[in-house]
Order: structure tokens, then C-alpha cells, then sequence
């Protein structure tokens, strides 16, 4: 009796694009936050180009940084299990920064030690609206694993979800409005921007509740 094989992607690493549904009302007040938060003299950070503030963003955010951490939590929460599978609502902590990137900066790729999820909140995309891809600057996401499983058969590939890019990169376009959320341990950054604007995001950590 033929039988039809039975294919499962194991170990699955979970990230999730969600839109902001107040984005536009959010965005239009976190900008001269971020803007005068800047002019007040944050330095650069070693690891990124251009301009990050202090980890102390629920500080000065006012209202719009309440509204994004409500977001960020109920997104962790959406999107973290027990291991028996259960649902969880936990005290996330969380920690966040803003970041400022102008033409022809990037942010390196690096992980997140220290937390359970990480993501981006990308409050103003720099795009002006153009879908041009010569502007770059797209969210970069690469395998845990390495180049591992291209290092025998670089052209070959596995045939589920997600696994043409086994041992390779994935990329995102962003866009004002949206979360990006990821497991911290997942190396990501950006791709060199190359827009006219600036680009301007909140860089956040959220991790479990100390014990």
C-alpha cells in the first residue's frame, strides 16, 4: 500500500511583520521626540552607523513609546508558548532606543544577548514613497546555522517553506508602520540605505520577567 511521506520543518525559527493599525497618529508625534532627542547629543553607537540614543526610550517617548510597548508585548505574547504548548501573558520587560540613519549607513548584523525577542519599529522608512530598490536599506535576516547547509551543494536547496534560503539571508523592505519581531539570538541588520531622507526607527529587546 503506497503511502504519501509525511514532511515537517523542524526546529522552526519564528518572525513575525505586524502594521501598526495607529501608525500614522504614532508616528506624528514620535518624530520630534526623536528629532530633538537627537539635536540633545546621544553619541553614535560603535557597532551602527549613524545616530542610536540611550536604551531609554520609555523614558522620553512620552505617550507614542506607551502605545508601542503595549504593541510589542502583546506581539511576544502572541507569539511565545509554554512548553507544553499553553498560552502565556508575562510582564515583558522591555528595552528600546531610537535610531536616525541618512544616506549610505547601515546597521550591522548582530544579535540580542540578554533577551527572548527582539524587533524593529520603523517609524519613518525614508522611501518617500518610491519603490526604487537601488535605495537599499532593506531589514536583513540571516540562517542561525551559518553557511552550513550551502557548504556542501551551494545550489541546491530544501523543498519546504522557507528552505530555499537555508544557509543564506532573507530580506524585508520596510515600511513606516511596521514591527519586525524575531528571536534575539537571530543575527540581523540592514543593508546600506541609500534614500535622501533619513530613516528613522525604535530598536527594542524585549525579554521574560526576572525570577
Amino acid at each position: 500500500m503506497a503511502t504519501k511521506p509525511q514532511v515537517r520543518s523542524a526546529f522552526a525559527t519564528p518572525m513575525c511583520i505586524h502594521f501598526l493599525p495607529v501608525a500614522a497618529e504614532v508616528n506624528a508625534e514620535l518624530k520630534p521626540l526623536v528629532v530633538e532627542r537627537m539635536a540633545a547629543g546621544d553619541p553614535p553607537t560603535e557597532r551602527e552607523l549613524g545616530w542610536r540614543s540611550h536604551t531609554d526610550f520609555e523614558v522620553w517617548g512620552g505617550t507614542p513609546a506607551q502605545t508601542l510597548f503595549r504593541v510589542f508585548k502583546e506581539l511576544a505574547n502572541s507569539m511565545t508558548a509554554t512548553r507544553a504548548g499553553g498560552r502565556v501573558d508575562l510582564a515583558w520587560r522591555i528595552r528600546a532606543s531610537a535610531s536616525v540613519r541618512s544616506k549610505g549607513e547601515h546597521s550591522e548584523i548582530r544579535v540580542r544577548p540578554g533577551a527572548f525577542w527582539s524587533g524593529i519599529y520603523y517609524v519613518d522608512d525614508g522611501y518617500a514613497k518610491s519603490d526604487d530598490p537601488a535605495l537599499g536599506g532593506e531589514f536583513v535576516m540571516t540562517d542561525p546555522r551559518g553557511a552550513l547547509p550551502a557548504m556542501i551543494a551551494p545550489d541546491l536547496a530544501f523543498r519546504v517553506p522557507g528552505g530555499l534560503t537555508a544557509g543564506l539571508s532573507e530580506t524585508v523592505r520596510p515600511q513606516a508602520g511596521m514591527v519586525v519581531l524575531f528571536p534575539s539570538w537571530m543575527p540581523c541588520g540592514e543593508r546600506r540605505y541609500d534614500g535622501a531622507a533619513q530613516r528613522m526607527t525604535i530598536e527594542f529587546d524585549v525579554a521574560p520577567p526576572a525570577a
